[in-house]
């Protein structure tokens, strides 16, 4: 029986910031992380022939209004390291044709819809139900809707609109978006390294059972851990099924919670083989793939990178490389090198709100801890505060 101060099971960046914040209290943290290198959907893959190229495999993008995540980015000294990102667009893909957001819009509707649109609160309505009213039935379906499915890398629009698009404030010192030279994985490798925080990788936790002094946390590897304080930072499915001996309340109110897996295939192309201009990415409208996020964002003389975030149960391997080279408008040998991920994201409905209120309600008191990206929002910066707001509650516990 190994013993520890805090177990935290998860190294996304909610997990992470929340061993960051007992780092920074002096505070001895383990992380169990089941993949070969943590990062959950911060995953900035380095290609084996690229000569150090890489591309993000999951989230992409970071904003200067990500005031949580900023403070782990300055406080782990990563603040001079951030670089801007080139201004590049999306656009969209429609019958395999590569057209502006612009020209896919229907204005004179919008301009009917707007001016009563604007009065619709969020709270209470789907994605669908709120930007149906917002700007219309077919800027709905032709724009927004293949727009939010391609941010949330699922069909978006039975989850709940007060969840998307939260108004922040902006650090003014800091770009607007930014990035590390070897991707936003960087921040979890950095904030994983300091002092007090042990990471053990390639550790799948199988069971989490109560015991005297707290928990007792079993791996796959046959290793027992044992601590009073838990972290659970994993997908809440999977938090679901290691909760449901320990805490049959938290686990059933988990289970709840919809999740939707994602194939996500990483490419490796000579810039030269690519006509397409530069991109931030392409969305996608009735296709097989939501999106594919691009690397122009930090651009390349040699290469270009594109993450392609299929629908699941589509396409095999071959087929998904297939369309990727139609897309592209390349020959499939023209992909040097391809990698293949996939990442599971909540799909809330919505009523969501009263849920996680509920959650939490039964989490009072508790030395269990849930952070992830299914309370209040999907995003990096969600992830973030929410370990923020456990780690508070942690404290006032000791």
């Amino acid at each position: 029986m190994k013993p520890a101060a805090v177990i935290i099971i998860g190294s996304g960046i909610a997990g992470t910031t929340f061993a960051h914040r007992c780092a920074r209290a002096g505070m001895e943290v383990l992380v169990l992380e089941k993949d070969a290198e943590p990062g959950g959907a911060l995953r900035s893959h380095r290609f084996a022939r690229g000569n150090g190229f890489w591309t993000e495999l999951g989230a992409h993008t970071c904003y200067n209004s990500y005031g949580t995540l900023l403070s782990v980015i300055e406080e782990c000294g990563l603040l001079p390291a951030l670089r801007p990102r080139a201004k590049v667009g999306f656009k969209f893909l429609v019958n395999n044709q590569v057209k502006s957001i612009p020209s896919q819009l229907h204005f004179l509707e919008a301009l009917r819809h707007l001016p009563f649109g604007l009065r619709t609160p969020k709270a209470g309505r789907s994605v669908a139900d709120y930007y149906t009213q917002l700007l219309g039935a077919k800027n709905y379906a032709d724009v927004l809707a293949p727009a939010f499915n391609a941010v949330m890398c699922q069909a978006a629009g039975g989850l709940p609109a007060e969840m998307l698009f939260k108004k922040r404030p902006r650090r003014a010192d800091v770009q607007r978006t930014y990035t590390l030279p070897d991707g936003l994985q960087g921040i979890v490798k950095a904030a994983l390294a300091q002092p007090g925080i042990h990471l053990v990788t390639n550790c799948e936790v199988l069971a989490v059972e109560r015991a005297d002094a707290g928990f007792e946390v079993t791996t796959a590897t046959g290793a027992t851990y044992q601590t009073r304080l838990l972290v659970v930072a994993t997908p809440p499915h999977v938090a679901a099924q290691l909760l449901r001996h320990a805490f049959p309340s938290v686990s059933e109110k988990l289970s709840r919670i919809r999740v939707e897996t994602i194939e996500t295939v990483g490419v490796l192309v000579p810039r030269a083989a690519v006509n397409i201009p530069p991109i931030a990415g392409l969305i996608a409208r009735d296709d097989v793939f939501y999106s594919a996020v691009s690397r122009d964002v930090v651009p390349d003389a040699t290469w270009r990178g594109f993450a392609f975030h299929f629908k699941p149960g589509k396409l095999d391997a071959e087929g998904r490389l297939r369309r990727i080279a139609e897309t592209l408008g390349i020959a499939p040998t023209d992909i040097v090198e391809s990698v293949f991920r996939t990442n599971v994201l909540p799909s809330p409905k919505v009523g969501h709100a009263a849920l996680v209120e509920s959650l939490n309600a039964t989490l009072a008191g508790m030395p269990l801890f849930l952070v992830g990206n299914y309370f209040e929002g999907v995003s990096i910066e969600d992830c973030a505060l929410r370990a923020v707001q456990e780690f508070t509650r942690l404290t006032s516990l000791k």
